[in-house]
């Protein structure tokens, strides 16, 4: 299941966040902001974990039976240190230390952790609901950081990847716990943006250059918004193929692996179509979400992951107790299955 961030503190859960924006919402709003939302904080908010480790365990306990779960882990810049010119300099130290929290408790309640690096929709512009006009300026020169610091990673990643991703790989690298490293959720949302916050080929080789540090030490993928994309970027040095699923489950298509160079595939996010009614969605989504996983395993898939976007309560726990049910009767991921006869034939016309 998909269950990213702590207590919905999205990008201040695990580490220090020196673009978290929290000074947008600083009182009263006719207030001067202290700081420049272009620039990196000084003084970021506490992480979550770093105040609240309790949260750690009691997130385990809920989930405890599910045989994977993807957690985000520098989504909005969390966990990056930067100089005052926006460089990359460091990792948090924090972050790292929760992150290893998050793999102990994971451990012990026999859960393996599919880390996601980053989100590429933190560069879409987007203000806030009720965020006063006053400050649409001042949010305005914090996104264009972001994304800037976005398209800088993509395009020049041996910052970030020396100073950022190798001491991340270097902390969790021999752990029990960890499944795999997804490098980016839905690259889609830098490439296809309009303009493009970065190019496909770029991303391709952020994605290489990724892949180079953390395997063969650990297992990586990148999640994409699309089959298409999955299947595109399955001649990279990935281990898997991911992709998400907010469609009708009726039409999701069979697993064939000469569409995916050979390698497995899984389904990294599914769930309801969100742009249903409320009334609808609730009455559907339990349902959907079995029907998710049982028929992506029939249909060849070596594994699906929830989404953890539910209406209610109730659902997401009907949800997570059908889950826990689903992975302890021996429906644990599964190796791809092999091409068959006919599949083969067909590709040797290249035809998938």
């Amino acid at each position: 299941m998909n269950n990213g961030w702590f207590a919905d503190k999205y990008a201040v859960d695990l580490g220090y966040n020196q673009f978290s924006g929290s000074e947008l919402w600083h009182w009263p709003y006719d207030a001067p902001l202290s700081i420049d939302l272009s620039k990196p904080d000084p003084n970021p908010p506490r992480p979550l974990l770093s105040d609240h480790p309790e949260l750690v365990d009691q997130y385990f306990s809920q989930i405890h039976g599910i045989d994977v779960v993807r957690i985000w882990v520098f989504e909005r810049l969390e966990g990056i240190r930067f100089d005052a010119s926006n460089r990359i300099v460091g990792i948090d130290s924090d972050l790292l230390n929760n992150a290893l929290a998050i793999l102990n408790s994971a451990n012990a309640h026999g859960v393996k952790v599919y880390f996601c690096l980053f989100d590429s929709w933190v560069v879409k512009y987007q203000p806030p609901q009720g965020l006063p006009s006053s400050r649409i300026i001042h949010y305005d020169a914090w996104n264009a950081a972001i994304r800037n610091i976005m398209k800088s990673i993509v395009e020049n990643p041996s910052d970030f990847i020396s100073r950022v991703l190798q001491p991340f790989v270097n902390a969790i690298a021999s752990h029990p716990a960890v499944y795999a490293i997804d490098v980016m959720n839905e690259p889609e949302g830098m490439t296809e943006n309009i303009p493009p916050i970065a190019s496909d080929s770029s991303m391709r080789n952020y994605i290489s250059q990724c892949c180079s540090v953390i395997r063969p030490r650990l297992k990586a993928s990148v999640g994409c918004m699309r089959i298409s994309t999955a299947k595109s970027y399955s001649n990279l040095p990935i281990d898997f193929c991911d992709f998400h699923s907010y469609l009708e489950v009726v039409g999701l298509d069979p697993y064939r692996q000469n569409s995916y160079n050979n390698k497995p595939c899984v389904i990294g996010e599914c769930g309801y179509p969100g742009d249903r009614p409320v009334a609808v969605r609730s009455a559907n989504e339990v349902q959907n979400a079995k029907d998710y996983v049982t028929l992506a395993y029939d249909k060849g898939y070596s594994g699906c992951l929830i989404w953890n976007g539910f209406t209610s309560d109730a659902n997401r726990t009907a949800a997570e107790q059908w889950s826990k049910q689903f992975a302890s009767n021996n429906n644990q991921v599964r190796p791809a299955p092999a091409m068959t006869f006919w599949e083969w034939l067909l590709s040797l016309f290249g035809i998938t």
